[in-house]
């Protein structure tokens, strides 16, 4: 591949761009935002893996991956944001220490997708030692829909939607589709995110790499079995266990929170 440098209509050679960022910045690096130079719609996920074999370079592998399972979103005419803080970068926030009464307090006092998210990632694990937010978003969200203590146009139930055997999924979107009704979009997967952030700054959970080969929602054909994707198993720590312990009517606390929340427009299919 092969970079050119322009300001303006004027051509720049490497010596020439390097010697003006840095006599202009702070930094020496410069990123490139490649959603705005490659076509993505024309990415073939089997082949970009049969480069990352050939090449022996896994962060083709994965990239193969998030192509094959996830697609990538339109950007044409997209609104740029703040860049999502990795999970394995949660935990090297500045911890701040805090009883277990103190967090319920703290967490009943809030009316947030945060406070909600972490009474979930508490409650589940209680009784699991490790699962991953997805797991958590799936077990929470089906036990709210048995309990049926929740109105079918809670946006709880957003971003899933029943299967063949009556049990609600996640909905996981092809490439080019909307993805306002995907998983990764709802209010749960927000609310699980916030939450873990909250409860890793206390000091209340651990988040563990892991990786899953191919997909649990399609079925892959071909070197597309072989995809892996790295996905984070979260625990509670001590001090974590203590609380969910302790929190005797946190079923009671998530159920109000979700109750609240509700859609003005959209489509309540999930839970019909």
């Amino acid at each position: 591949m092969k970079l050119l440098f322009k300001v303006g209509e004027t051509c720049l050679d490497n010596n020439e761009a390097d010697a003006l960022i840095k006599a202009t910045s702070n930094t020496n690096e410069v990123v490139i935002d490649l959603a705005d130079h490659v076509d993505f719609s024309k990415l073939d996920a089997s082949k970009l893996f049969a480069l990352s074999v050939e090449s022996k370079n896994p962060k083709l592998a994965s990239l193969a991956a998030k192509v094959a399972i996830e697609g990538f979103p339109q950007t044409k005419g997209r609104k740029k944001r703040a860049p999502m803080v990795r999970i394995t970068q949660i935990q090297q926030d500045k911890r701040i220490a805090i009883s277990s009464d103190q967090a319920i307090m703290e967490l009943c006092s809030q009316d947030s997708l945060r406070a909600l998210g972490a009474a979930m990632i508490l409650k589940a694990l209680q009784k699991s030692d490790k699962m991953t937010l997805r797991q958590i978003a799936v077990a929470t969200v089906n036990e709210i829909a048995f309990r049926g203590e929740v109105s079918a146009d809670s946006s709880c139930f957003r971003g899933f939607a029943r299967d063949s055997d009556g049990n609600l999924k996640p909905i996981v979107v092809r490439a080019k589709e909307s993805k306002t009704e995907a998983y990764h979009a709802s209010p749960v997967y927000v609310a699980l995110r916030e939450g873990l952030t909250q409860l890793a700054e206390w000091g209340m959970v651990e988040a563990h790499e892991t990786t899953e080969f191919g997909s649990k929602d399609r079925r892959l054909n071909g070197n597309s079995k072989l995809l892996r994707r790295v996905v984070y198993q979260v625990e509670l720590t001590k001090e974590g266990l203590t609380t969910a312990e302790i929190w005797n009517d946190v079923s009671d606390f998530i159920v109000r929170g979700w109750s609240k929340r509700v859609r003005t427009k959209a489509r309540y299919s999930a839970v019909a």
